[in-house]
C-alpha cells in the first residue's frame, strides 16, 4: 500500500521535474575559469573616498554625457537631465523620453542620442525636443536598447541586449545565457537599421575605436568584450578585445589617450558560472519552488551585489586599472567617464553621480 502511495506521488513528481515547460531553453557553453581577487585585482575598497555628486537629486543616473561644462544623463523617471559638471546648483530637466533613458552620445549636431529601455533608438534636441529614431530592426522591436556610440559618418551603433527578452524578463535572459545579444547600426542618412553583429551574450556597453578601425560591444554575461573590424583587411571580421574580465561589464568609454574605462556591473561567481553548461540543471531548477530551488537569488530578478568595480584597459586589450568598493560605499557602476582629471561613474541604481580622480595605473603605481 506505502509502496503504491509513494509511486503515485513520486512518478508526476520526476516526470514534472524532467519535462514540465519553462521559458528558458538554454543552449549551455563553458566561461573561462574567473581571475581570483588577489594581486591585482585584490580588494581594497579603492573608491570608498569617491565624492557623491547631486546625492537624492538624481535617481539612477546609468551613464552620463559631458558638454560644455554640462554634465548629462537620463533617470528612472524617464526625465533627461543636465547639471554643472563641478558638481553645483541642482539638475536641470531637459526633457521625459516616457520611458527609461540610459546610454547616450552627442552627435555632431549637438542633438544628444539616447538609447532607451522602452522606446529604442531616441533624440532630444538642444531645445529638449523628443523624437524616436528608430525602434525596431528587421520588423523586430527592440527589447533593451542599452548603449551606443557614433561614428564620424553620422552612422550610429548600439546594442540591443537580447533579441529575446525585454528588461522586465532580465532573470531569465541571465538563467538561459544564451547568446541573442545584437549590435545594430542605425544610418540616420537613410533612417534605416540593419544588424551588424549578433551572437553574444547580453550585448551591452558600444565604443568605437580611436580611429574608428573598430567597434566594441561589452558581453556582460559572457564577462569579455567584442570587436567588430569596420575597416582595413579585417573589415566585417569579429574578434575579442578582452575575455575573462574580472566581472560583468557594462558600459565602455575611450578617454582619448590610449585607455578604456569598462564599468564592471556586478563581480564573478564561480559558483553561478558553474551552471552556464547545465542547461538541464537549470531547467529543473526553474521547475522548483523558489523556497526549495536553491536557484541563485542572483537569477531570480533580487538585487546585485552592490560592488562598486571598473577596469581601465590599453588599446592592446591589457588591464591597466582595477578599482572597487567591495563594501558598497559606492553600490552598483554601470558606466564611467573620463573629464579633465576626473572619473565620473553612474550607476543604474545609485541617487547620484560619483566623482574620483584618475587613478595611477598598475605600471605608474609599481
Amino acid at each position: 500500500m506505502l509502496s503504491s502511495i509513494l509511486i503515485i506521488i513520486v512518478v508526476p513528481l520526476i516526470a514534472y521535474l524532467l519535462f514540465w515547460p519553462v521559458p528558458i531553453n538554454p543552449q549551455g557553453w563553458n566561461p573561462p575559469k574567473a581571475p581570483p581577487y588577489e594581486g591585482q585585482f585584490a580588494l581594497r575598497n579603492s573608491l570608498g573616498g569617491a565624492e557623491k555628486l547631486w546625492q537624492g537629486k538624481m535617481a539612477g543616473p546609468e551613464a552620463t554625457a559631458i558638454k560644455d561644462g554640462k554634465l548629462y544623463t537620463g533617470l528612472g523617471n524617464g526625465d533627461v537631465v543636465r547639471a554643472s559638471v563641478d558638481g553645483s546648483g541642482d539638475p536641470e530637466v531637459l526633457a521625459n523620453t516616457g520611458g527609461r533613458p540610459i546610454g547616450l552620445k552627442f552627435d555632431a549636431a549637438g542633438n544628444l542620442i539616447l538609447c532607451d529601455m522602452m522606446k529604442g533608438l531616441v533624440q532630444v534636441t538642444p531645445s529638449g525636443e523628443f523624437s524616436v529614431l528608430s525602434d525596431s530592426v528587421n520588423g523586430r522591436k527592440y527589447n533593451v536598447a542599452d548603449d551606443l556610440a557614433i561614428a564620424s559618418d553620422g552612422k550610429i551603433y548600439f546594442s540591443d541586449i537580447s533579441n529575446k527578452y525585454d528588461i522586465s524578463q532580465a532573470n531569465l535572459a541571465m538563467m538561459e545565457d544564451n547568446p541573442l545579444g545584437e549590435l545594430i547600426c542605425y544610418d540616420p542618412a537613410t533612417q534605416t537599421s540593419s544588424v551588424v553583429l549578433d551572437d553574444m551574450h547580453l550585448a551591452n556597453g558600444v565604443c568605437l575605436g580611436p580611429d574608428e578601425e573598430y567597434v566594441l560591444v561589452n558581453e556582460t554575461v559572457g564577462f569579455r568584450v567584442s570587436r567588430l573590424w569596420l575597416k582595413g583587411e579585417k573589415a566585417g571580421q569579429r574578434d575579442f578585445f578582452i575575455e575573462n574580465l574580472p566581472g560583468a561589464p557594462d558600459n565602455i568609454t575611450y578617454n582619448g589617450n590610449g585607455t578604456y574605462w569598462i564599468a564592471l556591473a556586478f563581480p564573478r561567481f564561480p559558483q553561478l558560472e558553474a551552471l552556464a553548461s547545465k542547461p538541464f540543471k537549470k531547467k529543473v531548477m526553474m521547475r522548483l519552488p523558489k523556497s526549495m530551488a536553491l536557484v541563485p537569488e542572483f537569477f531570480m530578478g533580487l538585487e546585485l551585489p552592490s560592488y562598486g568595480l571598473f577596469v581601465g584597459v590599453d588599446l592592446d586589450g591589457n588591464i591597466t586599472h582595477f578599482m572597487d568598493s567591495h563594501t558598497g560605499e559606492v553600490g552598483l557602476i554601470t558606466s564611467v567617464l573620463e573629464h579633465e582629471g576626473h572619473l565620473y561613474l553612474g550607476s543604474l541604481e545609485s541617487d547620484y553621480v560619483a566623482r574620483v580622480a584618475v587613478p595611477p595605473s598598475f605600471q605608474k603605481a609599481g
